[in-house]
């Protein structure tokens, strides 16, 4: 499944090695590891993601989810979208990556999972209640992500956040979309929120 998918923000299969006692798949290297770990664990020397990166990350990945539900047939639904799936090249270029709960979905396809998964905090509530997976799914975990990249925090510590501080992530994340659509992507923003550099 992973060698059909050829797009620039999708993570190329190069190859794969069997030993007796090893597996391994051959990737590119990706010098600038991933979105969560250029937001959360790079060195103090190191300056934060200026937000024209963010923007290009953000739309990158994207486009390569895009590629996954819109142009693969059967679509592949990723069903693990989050900022350390999402990989940055040496031109912080956003490759989406970690394949290994993707799904083929068959056009047809009313199969019900017993077993959902995916990264809590990222899961969309109705992949959780009803064990189908589908585009949205992916879509979900992809809102997540921007806030992440927005924010430098984890899902689990906006939502900590919000309840601390009284804040409605839904409007957070309204703001968001609002302020992309309109081309306002520096637009003033709520201060608590964002990364603290």
């Amino acid at each position: 499944m992973i060698s059909m998918a050829v797009h620039r923000n999708l993570l190329r299969l190069r190859g794969f090695c069997m030993t007796p006692t090893e597996r391994l798949l051959v990737y590119p290297y990706m010098a600038n590891g991933s979105v969560a770990s250029r937001l959360r664990d790079r060195p103090p020397a190191e300056p934060p993601l200026d937000w024209q990166t963010r923007q290009r990350i953000a739309l990158g990945s994207a486009r390569g989810l895009s590629y996954l539900h819109d142009h693969c047939d059967p679509k592949i639904i990723h069903r693990d979208v989050k900022a350390a799936n999402i990989l940055l090249d040496e031109d912080f270029e956003a490759v989406v990556g970690d394949f290994g709960l993707a799904k083929l979905m068959d056009y047809k396809d009313t199969h019900v999972t017993t077993a959902v998964r995916g990264t809590i905090g990222h899961i969309a509530p109705e992949y959780l209640s009803t064990g189908k997976s589908s585009e949205k799914t992916d879509v979900f975990g992809y809102g997540i992500t921007l806030l992440e990249l927005i924010t430098g925090q984890r899902a689990f510590d906006l939502a900590r956040l919000a309840n601390d501080d009284d804040v409605m992530l839904l409007d957070v994340h309204a703001f968001f979309v609002a302020s992309v659509l309109c081309r306002g992507w520096c637009s003033p923003f709520p201060m608590q929120l964002l990364e603290i550099c």
